[in-house]
């Protein structure tokens, strides 16, 4: 995957004599815009850009702080969804994402570049993640460089010098890096419609694991951990909580602190009049 970003942008530098230079005084920015949340502990992060030059390509190399997984990377319904190439490299590992766009690859079209549009929509990327710490109030997105294979946030463009086509490149101002993820930003989500339990994830897990729950109105809630034989391993939540989506982190330690054994256990919720139990399963 990475090859093929390298590959990519190296095939539009070759196309025409290339010429790297920044353009001083002009427009370039790449922002970070705010999480916009579908559910208490999903959200979405867009990625935009401004310039005043008709983009044929872009390196986008990226890192996020701990916390949150990115889950995937989409570019449907942005400025970049006719792009020849859109490619999203995700290293969850590595806490980073690396992604090439390319406007032309296969053969000649009309639209060959992004155009300038600078007070309109200018997103180019969807970055979907899912908020692993349930107690962070903010994350950073930034940039990385590399040199095997190389990386550095660009704008690649085409521009004619004296009647000759070149390629210059430039490296934008980034702005936004550090993303909000507290009240606030969750303020558009809308309340569930009705009672649920959702399955947890990961399962299987080792040692940890999320349950998510959505409440319809504000309840006293009890969330406990049963193993097989029916017996109590551990209480994960015993309080009154709001209405919304909630998420429980269990670290798979019993009442007294111990780690359990492998193996199914089952998780029970009640609030208020609602009931409902599911599996899981611990596997070491």
């Amino acid at each position: 995957m990475k090859r093929l970003i390298a590959l990519s942008v190296a095939l539009l530098m070759l196309t025409v004599p290339v010429l790297l230079a920044k353009d001083a005084g002009k427009i370039d920015i790449f922002r970070v815009g705010k999480a916009e949340f579908g559910s208490d502990n999903q959200f979405t992060v867009s990625l935009e850009v401004i310039h005043d030059e008709d983009l044929a390509a872009m390196d986008i190399p990226l890192t996020f702080s701990k916390g949150v997984t990115l889950n995937s990377v989409t570019f449907e319904g942005t400025r970049v969804a006719d792009f020849d190439v859109k490619i999203a490299n995700i290293e969850n590992d590595k806490s980073r994402v690396t992604i090439g766009l390319l406007a032309m690859v296969y053969a000649l079209k009309e639209n060959s570049s992004l155009k300038p549009l600078p007070n309109g929509d200018n997103k180019v990327a969807v970055l979907h993640f899912t908020l692993d710490d349930v107690s962070l109030k903010s994350f950073e997105i930034g940039t990385y460089t590399s040199t095997a294979p190389t990386h550095e946030l660009q704008y690649v463009y085409n521009e004619w010098v004296d009647g000759t086509p070149r390629v210059r490149d430039l490296n934008p101002e980034f702005e936004g890096g550090v993303v909000a993820l507290d009240a606030s930003a969750k303020s558009g989500v809308a309340l569930p419609t009705e009672f649920g339990l959702s399955q947890n994830t990961p399962n299987p897990f080792n040692p940890t694991t999320r349950v998510s729950f959505a409440l319809k109105t504000a309840s006293q809630v009890n969330l406990v951990v049963y193993n097989v034989l029916g017996q109590h391993v551990t209480t994960l939540v015993d309080e009154f909580m709001p209405a919304g989506y909630q998420n429980v982190i269990w670290d798979g330690s019993d009442k007294n602190g111990h780690t359990v054994a492998s193996g199914v256990y089952f998780y029970k919720l009640r609030a208020g009049e609602f009931t409902d139990t599911k599996k899981m399963l611990m596997l070491k």
